[in-house]
């Protein structure tokens, strides 16, 4: 069943570029810069959450009465109050979390671009076996810093559009199990475009071209897809696994232009 044997490629290629990675050293300086980059920006982002977080704990039971009522009764009303600011403050916890993490982790990717482009390149010229072109070094790669940034801001503007219309069509109640079933879908699929888009930047692919590619070969894509997304859901390892991903996609790409069976 292509559907499974596919699915089962697909996931594979994370834990490939994996070994890729063991394998060629000379690819590891390309890797750090990005694993250091999210590392950096984690840190900083999860500071920001613990300078932010008396404002927000003041914010979510600024409305409960400090003080012990007087009379014993009132906590009939007291407490279920506390409780549901407690409920409010954890809420607006969470979110504030999720939204700092989920901007600090794009902004990361923005800034690792260019390392991550050069990588991609690297990945193909190894298995071509051609030689490494000479101008690929680290000042080449803060060279293209605008050309692999703004390739970057535009896939993830791409995701932003059509996440945010899922999210307004989920708000719709007879939409609402569709628009999870094919947000959880674009997201799977979204992913061996993120991670492949270097290259596929380098084939001057346009995005009807990506889209047709990423279709044509959508139950290996969503097996990556399932793959990365269950690495970037683990703690801690989610921040050094971009380069991985990087490589397995590009890894991917090649497999999916040849054709081969694996």
């Amino acid at each position: 069943m292509r559907l499974l044997s596919d699915g089962l490629r697909g996931f594979r290629f994370p834990f490939q570029g994996a070994v890729f990675l063991r394998q060629h050293r000379a690819l590891w300086k390309w890797a750090l810069f990005p694993a250091l980059i999210n590392l950096v920006v984690f840190v900083a982002a999860f500071s920001i959450f613990i300078s932010m977080y008396p404002a927000l704990y003041d914010l979510s039971t600024s409305f409960v009465p400090p003080a012990s009522p007087d009379a014993w009764y009132a906590w009939f009303w007291i407490a279920p109050l506390r409780l549901f600011a407690w409920l409010i403050g954890a809420l607006l916890i969470v979110a504030s979390l999720a939204v700092l993490f989920l901007i600090f982790l794009l902004l990361g990717t923005v800034i690792a671009s260019p390392f991550l482009d050069v990588l991609a390149q690297r990945v193909e010229d190894i298995m071509t076996g051609r030689p490494a072109a000479d101008n690929l070094t680290l000042r080449h790669a803060l060279r293209s810093f605008t050309v692999a940034a703004g390739a970057e801001l535009k896939r993830l503007g791409f995701f932003v559009a059509v996440g945010m219309t899922l999210f307004l069509l989920g708000l719709i109640p007879l939409l609402s199990p569709f628009t999870v079933l094919a947000a959880s879908l674009f997201t799977l699929l979204f992913l061996p475009l993120q991670y492949a888009g270097y290259a596929m930047d380098h084939r001057l692919m346009t995005f009807a071209q990506r889209r047709d590619l990423i279709w044509k070969h959508r139950w290996l894509m969503l097996g990556f897809g399932a793959a990365a997304s269950l690495t970037l859901l683990i703690p801690l390892l989610n921040f050094i696994c971009l380069p991985i991903l990087v490589v397995g996609a590009t890894l991917l790409m090649r497999h999916a232009e040849s054709g081969q069976q694996n």
